[in-house]
């Protein structure tokens, strides 16, 4: 079994220094080179720590908030300031300009164009810290819960298929004098019109028409999203009757930011942007520049319209700008943090996200350091095409999940610091989670491991030696499953690592064009987008192990047509019986073995205390859509910084 490689604290300094003496924000003493020494993982576990406002009086005020269930929350919260920059990280490189097509690649545009809802900062962990998980998850969650409005000032729901957003007036897209697209669009304010085209721009040619086909007329989609006739600051969506709920989950969301026609017209290639020249926006930065493979620049929206809810007085952002660095290893971004160039260890493109392990020896030579500790999807899946032989034998499929030990992964690879099932609902949802041990026995055997069933298994279905097959994946992925390789040899099936580079994996989950099995990133639960739409629908965006069960179809009736109901019921179909054979949603999907979900890591976030209104919860787990919300709200305080060396 192959050793899972630890973020050793020094290792990769001059690759370090090569990449940011060109590109860091600021001169910092050249510091001493430390020799490097032994990590050794300590018996005491990471605590995360609880952000706390300077002692200073008179920088702090009293905030009080009031929960959902009408519980009182005070807190004393430091009054931000303005002014500086900061660098965080991505492994990734870009791979689109535009959330056209696959709007989770997209991350660099999380905070240039905006969607027309977010999730409440008020209700955050700085706030009543009442959010429910799915809030970093990239869709809105269930109405009435967690969002707020964004270009949408509010919304309503008139009949059973229609929703009406009102759109806020005075929000004015960036001008960036130095930008063509920018200076062609000359700032001007955006409209209920804008919001209509780009809706029907997804719909009509993008990754919403092929995903998420729910409105009433989709050959003229004109006619189920427009500005309505009697109010000009309205967009009216109208649904196929009973899908309103899958189609309000994604019309608001951040796979739907908001762009100005006139750019598309101009600068678009069949529709779509695919200059970061050309990305133009109202949100509060503007992407300034793009050096390939090294960096992302953004500057500060002179003009963005929002405030912080916090302190109403205060126009957002702080910040003058930020800047993403491109580093694909962890060693690189280590030496960076360690001297106070990167202001978090978070990973907002990729999956160099810390262990426990690495966190913690970071944390001995770094006590000062704040943390956070968050179930990651970063564990691995395997998509197996259910459409074709041997993996339309559900025998096949279960006989593969029994080989895989999963308690000697979670206690080995990951040190015990993992959930053995963590998809579709993970222990991060109390008030939704039945853990394993009450599942019944046809879930709870498939998270064990039996090779000798396997084995008998295979023989029932014709493959009493076993067979070949292959599995698509990245370079990051080749550790874990080379361990499923060897788990499965036993059994006798043989398995190839087929590894691309991350844009050619990306353009074959796009187009699910694997032949046989499909490795991708971990899956948490239980975000509702996920759940309830397109995991397991003919066509859904992620549908790669291409499931077409008539089950799916009734499960999606339910979820739509009690989406707006906040009771017990929405939930309960997650587990219970829908009617006369139809089981709950959980429990079937599980039994059925259309994937195999490993056990998942938790990860830590680090960041210096010096940056202000963050609290780890941006990482790459937000699906790449909004991992750079927390920027907005993001602050510096000079003095500490200054005062830690920085």
């Amino acid at each position: 079994m192959k050793k899972k490689f630890i973020w050793m604290v020094l290792s990769g300094w001059t690759v370090f220094t090569l990449l940011l003496s060109a590109c860091a924000p600021a001169v910092v003493e050249e510091e001493k080179v430390v020799p490097k020494e032994e990590v050794v993982t300590p018996k005491e576990e990471v605590v995360p720590r609880e952000v706390v406002a300077p002692k200073e009086e008179g920088n702090l005020v009293k905030w009080t908030g009031t929960k959902k269930d009408g519980t009182v929350v005070e807190r004393m919260i430091e009054k931000p300031r303005y002014g500086g920059t900061i660098s965080i990280f991505g492994s990734d490189e870009p791979v689109r300009w535009d959330d056209l097509v696959r709007p989770q690649d997209n991350w660099p545009l999380g905070v240039v164009q905006e969607p027309l809802q977010l999730f409440d900062w008020l209700q955050g962990p700085l706030g009543t810290n009442e959010f429910d998980k799915s809030a970093f998850q990239g869709t809105p969650p269930i109405p009435g819960t967690f969002e707020t409005g964004l270009v949408a000032e509010s919304w309503e729901r008139p009949g059973p298929d229609t929703m009406v957003y009102h759109i806020r007036q005075g929000i004015n897209f960036a001008l960036d004098p130095t930008s063509e697209a920018s200076r062609l669009v000359g700032g001007r304010e955006m409209t209920a019109a804008d919001v209509a085209y780009t809706s029907q721009r997804s719909w009509s040619i993008g990754y919403f028409k092929r995903n998420y086909p729910y409105l009433i007329d989709l050959k003229n989609v004109e006619k189920s999203i427009y500005v309505s006739p009697t109010d000009p600051w309205a967009v009216v969506l109208e649904s196929q009757p009973g899908l309103l709920g899958t189609a309000f989950r994604h019309l608001p969301g951040g796979r739907n930011k908001i762009v100005a026609r006139e750019v598309i017209e101009k600068y678009g290639k069949e529709g779509e942007i695919i200059d970061w020249k050309r990305v133009v926006g109202s949100g509060p930065f503007m992407l300034e520049n793009y050096v390939g493979a090294s960096s992302l620049t953004y500057v500060k929206n002179p003009n963005y319209w929002a405030r912080d809810p916090f302190f109403p007085e205060n126009r957002l952002p702080y910040m003058d700008g930020f800047k993403v660095l491109i580093i694909p290893d962890k060693s690189t971004a280590t030496a960076a943090l360690r001297v106070g160039k990167l202001a978090t260890s978070v990973d907002i493109s990729g999956d160099l996200e810390l262990d426990k392990s690495e966190a913690q020896a970071f944390l001995r030579r770094n006590p000062e350091l704040l943390s956070a500790k968050t179930l990651s999807p970063a564990g691995g899946t395997l998509y197996m095409r259910v459409d074709t032989k041997p993996f339309d034998d559900i025998r096949v499929r279960r006989a593969l999940a029994l080989a895989i030990n999963n308690q000697e992964l979670k206690d080995l690879y990951w040190e015990g610091d993992a959930e053995i099932y963590a998809y579709p609902v993970d222990p991060e949802h109390p008030a939704i989670y039945i853990p394993l041990e009450k599942m019944p026995e046809t879930v709870r055997e498939l998270f064990g491991y039996d090779p000798e069933k396997a084995k008998k298994l295979l023989a029932e279905a014709g493959y009493p030696q076993g067979f070949k097959t292959e599995v698509i994946l990245t370079e990051s992925m080749v550790d874990i499953f080379s361990i499923i390789k060897e788990y499965w040899a036993k059994i006798g099936v043989d398995l190839g690592l087929e590894i691309r580079p991350f844009a050619v994996w990306n353009s074959i989950a796009s187009a699910k064009s694997h032949k046989q099995i499909l490795a991708d990133n971990g899956a948490v639960g239980a975000n509702h987008g996920r759940v309830f739409s397109s995991t397991l629908r003919p066509g859904g965006g992620n549908n790669y192990s291409i499931v077409n069960d008539p089950w799916q179809e009734i499960i999606e009736e339910r979820m739509n047509r009690d989406y707006f109901d906040l009771g017990s019921k929405l939930w309960g179909h997650l587990y219970e019986p829908m009617g006369e054979g139809v089981p709950g949603f959980v429990p079937y999907q599980l039994e059925q073995a259309w994937y195999i979900n490993l056990p998942q890591p938790y990860t830590y976030s680090l960041w210096w205390p010096w940056l202000k209104g963050f609290t780890g919860t941006a990482t790459a787990t937000a699906q790449h859509i909004n991992n750079l919300f927390w920027t907005r709200y993001a602050w510096i305080d000079p003095e500490l910084k200054k005062a830690m060396g920085h």
